[in-house]
């Protein structure tokens, strides 16, 4: 049986939505293994995600800066 295209249109995730779900699946992960609270009210405002979100694969430049980086 066919569906209309409303239908079909409406169920589908929007992109945003989509990375708003892959990013708790990091963020709980990251927490889970480095023993951190997990709290998904958090995700964008913590001050643990944005570390995490800095070291994260989507920013390897950055990684890469503060790795070469001297501390004296």
């Amino acid at each position: 049986m066919s569906q209309p295209a409303y239908i079909q249109k409406s169920l589908r995730m929007k992109p945003e939505v989509t990375k708003i779900f892959d990013d708790l699946d990091a963020w709980l992960d990251h927490c889970r293994f480095n023993l951190l609270p997990f709290n998904p009210a958090d995700l964008y405002k913590s001050r643990e995600w944005k570390d995490f979100s800095k070291y994260s694969n989507q920013d390897k430049k950055f990684y890469k800066r503060e790795k070469n980086k001297r501390v004296d």
